[in-house]
């Protein structure tokens, strides 16, 4: 769950800026290797909405209370 500042990352019109990494990210999603969330709230400080990151990528209305959510009910680790 992204949720800081580096939500630009995934934004289609950063792809330029990020392309290793959004390469990366979106082969590791294919795989089922990682799945990559933004926070809806800070992607709208950022100019962004939901069709302005990439189909890999998923929204979450406030990213860090999904990230406590996925900690305590879904037993993920933080790193």
């Amino acid at each position: 769950v992204v949720h800081g500042p580096e939500v630009s990352i995934f934004q289609k019109e950063n792809y330029q800026k990020h392309k290793e990494i959004v390469d990366l990210a979106a082969k590791l999603s294919a795989l089922g290797i990682l799945d990559i969330s933004v926070c809806e709230n800070r992607l709208r400080r950022k100019g962004g909405d939901k069709d302005s990151v990439y189909p890999f990528v998923e929204t979450v209305p406030f990213g860090p209370s999904e990230v406590n959510r996925l900690l305590k009910k879904e037993n993920y680790v933080y790193f």
